[in-house]
């Protein structure tokens, strides 16, 4: 497996894997990805804003990362994750290697956290992230309402984070 920066020629590849997550419901909490177009002109622009990974085995991409920072100076200090592995990857090491790569552009750049939010039941996310440091910061009661073959009702939103460097923790904590 090789995980590298993403570039715009990949958008249709990674476009069509975040589609199959969609599909899977559980994981994701939007309706579905963005057009592969979208994608493309978002992949390399302001790389010290953004971050964009692939994770590529067997010549097709199987995982994707994105860390975004705010454009308001209080919170440049933070990135927000987002992750997703293609299903036959699973367990492989993929997500793990994609955090990886993540942490080395978070120090390059000088984000000091990384942020993420997670569905309460997407478990094998949720082990992995708390795996690699991140600490639960937040329960958003009822905040995803699950849909089609989701069943009825709601389902809680975790949010979690990892500080890097001298920080280690939250200030304060």
């Amino acid at each position: 497996m090789l995980v590298r920066d993403a570039i715009p020629p990949d958008a249709e590849a990674v476009r069509r894997l975040l589609a199959g997550v969609y599909r899977e419901g559980g994981a994701f909490v939007g309706d579905g990805p963005e057009s592969a177009g979208s994608l493309a002109a978002r992949i390399g622009v302001a790389p010290r804003r953004s971050h964009y990974a692939v994770a590529v085995m067997d010549g097709a991409i199987v995982g994707w990362s994105e860390l975004q920072r705010s454009p308001a100076r209080r919170l440049e200090h933070v990135a927000v994750l987002t992750l997703a592995v293609a299903p036959h990857a699973r367990r492989g090491g993929v997500g793990r290697a994609l955090l990886h790569a993540g942490y080395e552009w978070c120090a390059r750049v000088g984000v000091l956290k990384m942020s993420l939010n997670v569905r309460a039941g997407n478990l094998a996310a949720v082990r992995l992230y708390e795996s690699e440091g991140f600490e639960h910061e937040g329960r958003e009661t009822g905040q995803i309402r699950l849909l089609g073959g989701e069943g009825d009702g709601f389902e809680d939103n975790l949010i979690m984070g990892k500080w890097f460097g001298a920080w280690g923790r939250a200030p304060g904590s």
